[in-house]
């Protein structure tokens, strides 16, 4: 019985940080730096966040280097909703790189 226990244990330690790295506790947001963080992993780059709706709203670069709005869940980090968008660019261009 002492030795199950002790598995059981030790497989919760394990296994403890790297659910951590993925979920935040109930009631927690996620930082900005944290959207951030994952949404580059993704391959993103991200140009702006705002909280909004509910969610977070993201204008990113997709790894194709298209302008994109992602609608990004406050505590999991989980890409609810992509659209393509034409917002990305300071300089006045839109998402085919035109000027306006």
């Amino acid at each position: 019985m002492l030795i199950r226990t002790i598995v059981a244990v030790a497989a919760l330690a394990i296994a403890a940080p790297a659910f951590a790295q993925t979920t935040t506790p109930s009631g927690n947001v996620l930082s900005l730096s944290q959207v951030e963080t994952r949404l580059s992993g993704q391959g993103y780059r991200v140009i702006e966040i705002e909280r909004d709706d509910g969610d977070f709203e993201v204008k990113a670069f997709d790894n194709q280097n298209r302008c994109r709005e992602l609608h990004v869940n406050l505590r999991s980090g989980e890409i609810l909703r992509e659209e393509t968008d034409d917002d990305c660019y300071d300089d006045g261009r839109s998402r085919r790189g035109d000027r306006r």
